[in-house]
């Protein structure tokens, strides 16, 4: 089992708070998903030269049972199935779901790349990544995350919605919508 995958998930079109949530949900109902932590939950910048409204950000740290190619495919499933569409590169979107981190992987395939060819570069990923496990090392530069925030420097708006606790609690506030017994069971 893969116990350390970081997934970035993003909203901004539509109820943002709920596309997340909903995101979230669908992952954890997948078999292979443990449940490990969320972050806090961040209203962020957009890092792109297309117009659009601000995003919601945060990320759900998992273990996978499976390989990162199939974890991809889950997560381009549940865009589809929320009606993600992909006109306009780098535009707004339904939802986004990324990996960001899988263990200490180093991959480069036409389909994927991780860690993700742009988590060093956006505070809407590190902080989140932050949040769950401040000693994160890069592992492709073998940099601690936190000192990419230093480079990044004040140029990326990220404002905290929702601290982990109460995003938490409002992702899982009804139990029955945890799905399988993976999906609530906090791994340490």
């Amino acid at each position: 089992m893969n116990e350390r995958v970081f997934i970035g998930i993003g909203s901004n079109i539509g109820n943002l708070l709920l596309n997340c949530r909903t995101s979230i949900i669908k992952i954890l109902q997948d078999k292979r998903v443990n449940f490990k932590a969320v972050s806090s939950l961040y209203l962020t910048s957009p890092v792109s030269d297309v117009a659009q409204d601000d995003f919601m950000n945060c990320v759900l740290s998992i273990s996978w049972d499976e390989s990162p190619e199939e974890l991809l495919a889950l997560l381009k499933s549940i865009e589809d199935s929320m009606g993600r569409k992909r006109s306009i590169i780098k535009g707004p979107r339904i939802i986004d779901l990324d990996i960001l981190l899988f263990e200490d992987i180093i991959l480069k395939t036409e389909a994927l790349t991780i860690p993700h060819p742009e988590l060093h570069k956006r505070k809407f990923a590190i902080i989140p990544c932050l949040d769950i496990d401040n000693s994160i090392v890069h592992p492709f530069y073998k940099i601690p995350l936190k000192e990419f925030l230093l480079r990044i420097g004040d140029r990326q708006k990220i404002l905290l919605i929702k601290n982990r606790k109460e995003w938490e609690y409002f992702i899982f506030e009804n139990k029955k919508e945890r799905g399988n017994n993976h999906a609530g069971r906090r791994q340490t």
